[in-house]
């Protein structure tokens, strides 16, 4: 099985641990980040992962090098501009040939069991939610029963309490539907829009929900993913 791991951020907010670090190599407990995903990874049957970089690459690839250290193996492809996450996902295209592969995002940090309950499902997608008490900075899931029917970014009034974190499992189809996906105002091209695409072709996309999943993004989510990581013995 494979998995696609978006790794080509600068992490502004990080500055600046980021200013000569990728956000792909700030220690989580200890390892990389990345290093983390990976380990969680294998334990669910992923063997190869297409590690999509830009800045400072090389940190990325001279640290990791194929793999094989961590029993995988690695194929790392560049995102030439920072167009967004559909563009991200794009570049592993040559390189996915699953009927469903794992899309997750390098810094999303999460208990290791959640990979094998969104394998679970039977679906032709999962997304991966938390429930929040404030959904107004996060993509929100609309749902019937198990199946989420739409995702809207950033309403003003969230609909319902599940937001949408950056751990997916996905079908071959998306490649597509990003190849056609419209970009936002700034040019960028956004993954849940491509979902989106595929839900209203007709996809089953269904939701399983994490209790413990988090960005890292900022300097406060690092110091609680320090936490966290220790709780869940990442």
């Amino acid at each position: 099985m494979k998995a696609v791991v978006m790794a080509a951020g600068a992490g502004t907010r990080l500055q600046p641990l980021t200013l000569d670090t990728p956000k792909a190599m700030i220690p989580v407990n200890g390892k990389p980040m990345l290093q983390v995903l990976l380990e969680q990874l294998k334990t669910v049957g992923v063997t190869e992962v297409v590690v999509i970089v830009h800045y400072l690459k090389d940190k990325i690839i001279d640290y990791f090098k194929d793999g094989s250290k961590l029993g995988l193996k690695l194929t790392y492809v560049e995102q030439k501009e920072m167009k967004g996450s559909a563009d991200a996902v794009l570049c592993a295209a040559p390189y996915v040939k699953d009927d469903r592969f794992f899309v997750i995002a390098c810094d999303s940090l999460f208990e290791t069991d959640q990979l094998s309950r969104v394998l679970a499902h039977k679906s032709d997608g999962v997304f991966t939610c938390k429930e929040v008490k404030d959904g107004r900075p996060f993509g929100i899931l609309i749902t019937d029963g198990k199946k989420v029917t739409r995702i809207i970014e950033k309403p003003e009034v969230p609909p319902t309490n599940l937001a949408n974190f950056s751990v997916y499992l996905l079908p071959q189809e998306i490649f597509e539907a990003c190849r056609t996906v419209k970009p936002g105002l700034k040019g960028e091209y956004w993954l849940p829009e491509a979902i989106q695409m595929l839900i209203e072709k007709g996809h089953s996309f269904e939701y399983e929900v994490s209790k413990h999943i988090l960005d890292i993004g900022t300097h406060e989510q690092l110091a609680e993913a320090q936490e966290l990581a220790k709780r869940l013995n990442l």
